[in-house]
């Protein structure tokens, strides 16, 4: 198996984005420019002087009373400048968040989100309150994803993340949100310290438990992003999920995440027990190209047990078998090669 996540695999991120609605602005999802540039903006550090935050403030007022999305996102990057590592700052920003109304609310927190005082314990804590008892669920969305930006989670603020991703209810989106910010926090944890704990058990745990289908579906995908392989532990807990979760996406993801389990023959063990149980075709299919995923030629004679056991993957197996006989050795490159004939299951296509 290769290490990466083929495109075919990173794109359903963008589908189940969308599925979600976790559409936010272009600057809070993609890489930006360093905010220094933003000083070069003619007449604001003269607006600026004398004034500072306040000014900031109320430019962003006129701003948003002119609708200019352009001299709002630089406020947003000004505004992270001045900010900078400065944890007052930072919660005097977070304080004009408590109250105010769009497009001003995701400026405050954008520029929160991206400054170094984020990190700051007061800072994260504040963020934490506002996402439990913001009033509205778009004020909770936003301060989650302003914490998004954190290194590491303590075991006090994971579980009260956790609470929210388990919650349905009249918020959704928060519990999805709150999960996300999870995801995003493990994934830069991973980056640092080559760890997964103690994130990969809350994931798990909301994936379980929580009522929000669209939340337990997030909660597995965010559990491949950090392209790390899974302990034993982590595995069998997946596998139970791939096996028994109500919802075909669930499990589909689920096969998926569990094709990193650091014993590829015990994935395959699991693999072989959920396609008997398997009654939906496009999660078996899931199980087909997954186990060739985990691996690679080794799960040859698993495929052709699956072609036995359901004759409509039998051209399947056969591609697969021609395509290691050829000499492939990369899942990519073998997945490249490999004709589809089956649909993937519902908002989780490629």
């Amino acid at each position: 198996m290769t290490d990466q996540i083929p495109l075919h695999f990173k794109r359903r991120g963008l589908a189940l984005a969308v599925l979600l609605g976790l559409a936010l602005t272009a600057e809070a999802n993609s890489p930006r420019d360093p905010v220094t540039s933003a000083s070069c903006r003619a007449g604001y550090l003269g607006f600026e002087q004398g004034r500072g935050l306040e000014g900031l403030r109320l430019a962003a007022k006129q701003a948003s009373q002119r609708g200019d999305e352009a001299e709002l996102g630089f406020l947003s990057e000004r505004l992270t400048e001045l900010i900078g590592k400065d944890s007052a700052a930072a919660l005097q920003v977070v304080g004009w968040a408590e109250t105010a109304t769009e497009p001003q609310l995701s400026l405050y927190l954008r520029a929160v989100r991206e400054a170094e005082a984020v990190r700051e314990p007061p800072v994260a804590a504040r963020l934490l309150s506002l996402a439990e008892t913001g009033g509205e669920p778009g004020r909770q969305v936003m301060a989650l994803v302003a914490l998004e930006t954190q290194h590491r989670l303590e075991p006090e603020p994971l579980e009260r993340l956790t609470a929210l991703a388990k919650q349905g209810g009249r918020a959704p989106a928060v519990a999805r949100h709150a999960v996300r910010t999870v995801g995003r926090v493990m994934e830069t944890s991973f980056q640092r310290t080559g760890r997964l704990e103690p994130y990969v058990d809350t994931l798990l745990e909301v994936a379980r438990t929580s009522p929000e289908p669209l939340a337990r579906i997030l909660a597995v995908e965010m559990l491949g992003y950090p392209d790390a392989r899974l302990e034993s532990a982590a595995v069998t807990r997946l596998a139970t999920l791939m096996k028994q979760d109500p919802v075909p996406l669930v499990r589909e993801l689920a096969a998926l995440v569990l094709s990193s389990g650091r014993d590829p023959q015990a994935v395959l063990g699991h693999f072989r027990e959920a396609f008997a149980l398997e009654k939906e075709r496009c999660v078996r299919w899931a199980l087909v190209r997954y186990a060739v995923r985990a691996a690679g030629a080794q799960a040859l004679p698993l495929l052709r047990d699956f072609a036995r056991t359901d004759p409509r993957f039998q051209r399947d197996a056969a591609d697969f078998q021609a395509l290691y006989g050829a000499g492939h050795v990369d899942f990519n490159h073998v997945w490249m090669n490999k004709q589809v004939r089956h649909p993937t299951c519902e908002g989780g296509g490629p």
